[in-house]
C-alpha cells in the first residue's frame, strides 16, 4: 500500500500545481528546519557543548575556508584529506561571518536543493509520488540531525548524487556525467555512479564523450594543485585508500570495524582496502548480472559500501536512503526503515573513542560490544531496506520500462 495513500484518498495532492508543490516544499524545510535551527541556537548548542562537547569538523571548515580567501593552498599550506571542491562549496557560510548560523544555514539549503531535485527531476515519472520523495527526504533524522545539531557537509555531497542520479534516470546522460565528475572532486564517492552509466550506455563514441568530460573536469580542477603542489595533492587520496599516515587507523567515524578494534580485532589497513574492492566489485557485477536498473544498480552499491567501508559515517547513508525514498513513498515499511536507522547509529557514538576526548561518554568494559551490536542493527535495518526495495519496481523504472516498451 502507498506510504500516503491511494490517489483516491488525496484528491487535492493530485491537484496541487507544479509551482505550488514546489512553494509547499519550500515553505515546509523553512519551517521545519528555521525551527530545529532555532532551537539549537536558543537552547540546544549549550547542551550539546556542556555535555558531549563543541562540533570539532566545523573548526576544519572555518581553517580551510578561510586559509583560501586569505590566498593560501589546500595540501600545500592548509592539510586537507578531502577532494578540494568540498572546501570551495564552503566559501559562502565562510563570507556569512563563518559562525555556527551561517553554516547550518548553508548546509540546509542543500538539503532543500536535494529535495527539489527529487520532485523536478522525477515529477516527469510521477508527479504526486515525486513530490511525496521530496517532503519525506527533508524529515530523515540522519539529515536532519547530521545538518542542524552535528553542523556536517554531507548534504552537499547528497545533492550533488542525487541530481547526478536524476539526471541519469531522465537519460540525460552528458549532463549526469558532467555533474558526477563534479561530485568526485567534491566527495570521492559521487564516482561510484560512472561504471553503471557505462553499462547502460553501450555507445562507443558517447562512452569517449563522457570520458572526455570526466577527463577534462578533472584536469580543470587539478591542474592547479598539480602545477603549485604536486606531491602534497597527490597524497589526499591515501585518505581514502586507507592508508594516510601511521598516526590515522584504517577504521574510524561511525563504523562496526571501528568498534571491533576497540575490542582488540586491529586489522591492517591492506585487509580493509582489499575488502572494500572486492566487496564493491562484487555489487557491480552483482546488478550487472541481474541487468537491474540505474537506480537499483547504484542501491546495491551504495549499501554495499556503507556496509563494509570501514571509515564509514552517519551521513553516508543519507546516499542510500536518498534512493531507498523512491520505494519509500509507495511502501511505508520501506520509509520507516529509513527514518529509524539513525537512532541506533547515534547511540552506538555514546561508546566510541572517536570524540574530542578520545574517551566514549559511556566508559564501561562492554562499550565496544554494545557500540557494535548498534552498529550491526543499523546495518541490518539499511540491508533489509534495500532487500525490500529490490522486490519490487519504483514508479520511476516502472515510468520508464512502460515508456521503452510503448505501453
Amino acid at each position: 500500500m502507498p506510504v500516503c495513500g491511494s490517489q483516491a484518498k488525496r484528491p487535492w495532492l493530485n491537484a496541487l500545481r507544479t509551482e505550488k508543490r514546489t512553494y509547499y516544499l519550500i515553505l515546509i524545510w523553512a519551517a521545519f528546519y528555521g525551527a530545529l535551527i532555532a532551537i539549537d541556537v536558543l537552547w540546544a548548542r549549550g547542551v550539546i557543548d556542556s555535555t558531549v562537547g563543541p562540533v570539532t569538523d566545523i573548526s576544519y571548515y572555518r581553517y580551510r575556508t578561510q586559509g583560501i580567501l586569505d590566498g593560501q593552498w589546500l595540501y600545500r599550506d592548509i592539510p586537507c584529506e578531502s577532494p578540494p571542491l568540498i572546501v570551495y562549496f564552503m566559501i559562502p557560510a565562510q563570507l556569512a561571518n563563518g559562525g555556527n548560523l551561517a553554516y547550518q544555514i548553508w548546509f540546509s539549503i542543500f538539503v532543500l536543493l536535494t529535495s527539489l531535485t527529487l520532485y523536478w527531476g522525477l515529477r516527469r515519472f510521477d508527479s504526486r509520488l515525486a513530490f511525496i520523495a521530496g517532503i519525506l527526504f527533508m524529515f530523515v533524522p540522519v539529515g536532519t540531525v547530521e545538518t542542524v545539531l552535528g553542523i556536517q557537509d554531507d548534504s552537499i555531497m547528497v545533492w550533488i548524487f542525487v541530481l547526478s542520479i536524476v539526471l541519469a534516470a531522465m537519460s540525460k546522460w552528458r549532463t549526469s556525467v558532467f555533474v558526477m565528475a563534479i561530485g568526485a572532486w567534491t566527495k570521492t564517492i559521487n564516482a561510484f555512479l560512472y561504471p553503471l552509466i557505462w553499462h547502460e550506455v553501450r555507445d562507443r563514441r558517447e562512452r569517449l564523450i563522457h570520458l572526455g568530460i570526466i577527463a577534462a573536469v578533472s584536469l580543470f580542477v587539478a591542474l592547479p594543485y598539480l602545477i603549485v603542489c604536486p606531491i602534497d595533492f597527490l597524497k589526499f587520496p591515501l585518505y581514502y585508500f586507507l592508508s594516510s599516515g601511521a598516526d590515522v587507523p584504517p577504521t574510524g567515524g561511525q563504523s562496526i570495524w571501528d568498534f571491533l578494534a576497540m575490542g582488540g580485532l586491529v586489522l591492517p589497513s591492506w585487509f580493509f582496502l582489499i575488502m572494500i574492492i572486492f566487496t564493491m566489485v562484487g555489487a557491480y557485477l552483482y546488478a550487472f548480472r541481474r541487468k537491474m536498473t540505474i537506480l537499483e544498480g547504484m542501491l546495491v552499491v551504495l549499501t554495499t559500501f556503507v556496509i563494509f567501508y570501514s571509515r564509514s559515517a552517519a551521513g553516508y547513508f543519507m546516499l542510500p536512503i536518498s534512493l531507498l525514498l523512491i520505494w519509500g513513498v509507495e511502501d511505508k515499511w520501506i520509509s520507516v526503515r529509513c527514518m529509524f536507522l539513525y537512532f541506533p547509529l547515534i547511540a552506538s557514538a555514546f561508546f566510541s573513542e572517536n570524540n574530542p576526548s578520545g574517551v566514549p561518554y559511556l566508559d564501561v568494559p562492554w562499550g565496544w560490544i554494545a557500540g557494535a551490536l548498534l552498529q550491526l542493527i543499523a546495518l541490518i535495518m539499511i540491508f533489509d531496506a534495500t532487500r525490500a526495495a529490490l522486490h519490487k519496481k519504483n514508479f520511476v523504472d516502472r515510468a520508464i520500462i512502460k515508456e521503452r516498451t510503448g505501453g
